[in-house]
């Protein structure tokens, strides 16, 4: 009898472990392959008022607006050192596709006239300052990836709309016409495409195209997108979780992730030349905009996949697993539902078998 009992007990271990390898088998298919592995979110400035950062073409340097002026570091934080100063507002930093000049916005004043902003360019040394538009605001300029053109956004025609300007001949085009404020321009790494946010909403579009194609559409607010260096990917900020988070999605709008997990507001997002690195602006109660840099790698994979942080001390306590199963159940329904039958089925299959063992 007790022999016939200690038998029973080792099928039921058996059976838990059939059961558990069971499970692990389909792990994988619940959680998809491939991940993004955030390694490290490295804070650069202590103070306020820092905004816009951008990289030069090497990444080694980082633009950015501070205290009314445009300001140049190496990429860890360290070399700062002031470009150009002005008595008015002075913002939107960005290198050129081949790091000689830096574009940018600052506040003008003509004879009569009311203030606005205007577009100017400089060398990468804080040389050679020129202006480049008048008359109407113009900001948030971006360099295609030949050279050739800017875009950015002017109040022109009204409202904000996007425009791009022949760099050679300074000629301008009207490329949107909404009735609402387009923002944030990004070029794709072939410079066939325009990236964009309007009304919460993110748009591609290419500079001859009729129509743009929507990203997205929710209740939230999507904005500040900017291309992956391969152009597999959009790095955008949503307030999708509540506050202001840094977000990536597929070009096609597909499989959002969350990147960041603070309670502060993450904001402005640009990814480095490498694609290994996105620098960001990030702020709450107590420290009001300062520049970060989150350093992270992607697993080779078809897909945009899950987040995994190996540093903790910057982000909420979160189940890895959870954060996989809850990524695939959001990206792909149908597969979550058949997954979950699948081991469900296994489960109870266990239970029975076991059931049945002990009643023979």
């Amino acid at each position: 009898m007790q022999m016939h009992s200690s038998f029973t007990k080792t099928r039921y271990c058996l059976d838990i472990l059939f059961i558990f390898l069971a499970l692990l088998l389909l792990l994988p298919l619940a959680c998809g392959a491939g991940a993004i592995i955030v390694d490290e979110d490295i804070r650069l400035t202590d103070g306020k008022g820092y905004n816009h950062p951008s990289w030069s073409p090497d990444g080694k340097k980082l633009t950015y607006a501070y205290n009314q002026g445009i300001w140049v570091m190496n990429a860890d934080g360290s070399g700062t050192k002031k470009l150009y100063d002005t008595l008015a507002w002075s913002g939107d930093p960005v290198f050129n596709h081949d790091g000689t000049k830096i574009y940018y916005a600052t506040e003008s004043r003509t004879a009569y006239s009311a203030r606005y902003i205007s577009l100017h360019v400089m060398n990468a040394d804080g040389s050679d300052n020129m202006k480049l538009t008048g008359t109407s605001d113009s900001r948030s300029p971006v360099v295609s990836p030949d050279g050739r053109s800017l875009a950015y956004i002017s109040r022109i025609s009204g409202n904000y709309d996007i425009w791009v300007m022949d760099i050679s001949s300074k000629k301008s085009v009207q490329i949107t016409d909404d009735k609402g404020d387009e923002n944030s321009p990004s070029w794709s790494p072939d410079g066939s495409r325009l990236l964009y946010s309007l009304e919460g909403d993110i748009y591609t579009k290419e500079p001859d195209a009729v129509k743009a194609t929507r990203l997205n559409e929710d209740e939230f607010d999507n904005i500040e997108p900017a291309y992956s260096p391969e152009g597999d990917m959009i790095v955008f900020s949503s307030d999708r979780d509540g506050s202001y988070d840094l977000w990536i999605m597929r070009v096609d709008g597909t499989g959002m992730k969350k990147l960041t997990m603070d309670k502060s507001s993450e904001r402005a997002p640009v990814w480095s030349p490498d694609g290994h690195h996105i620098a960001y602006v990030s702020t709450n109660e107590v420290d009001a905009y300062n520049l970060w840099v989150l350093k992270l790698r992607i697993e080779q994979s078809e897909q945009v996949s899950t987040v995994e942080y190996m540093e903790k001390e910057n982000y909420a306590e979160i189940n890895p697993h959870i954060n996989n199963v809850r990524a695939f159940a959001t990206d792909e329904p149908k597969k979550f539902i058949v997954s979950v039958l699948l081991i469900s089925f296994v489960i109870v299959s266990g239970i029975v078998y076991s059931f049945i063992r002990k009643i023979r």
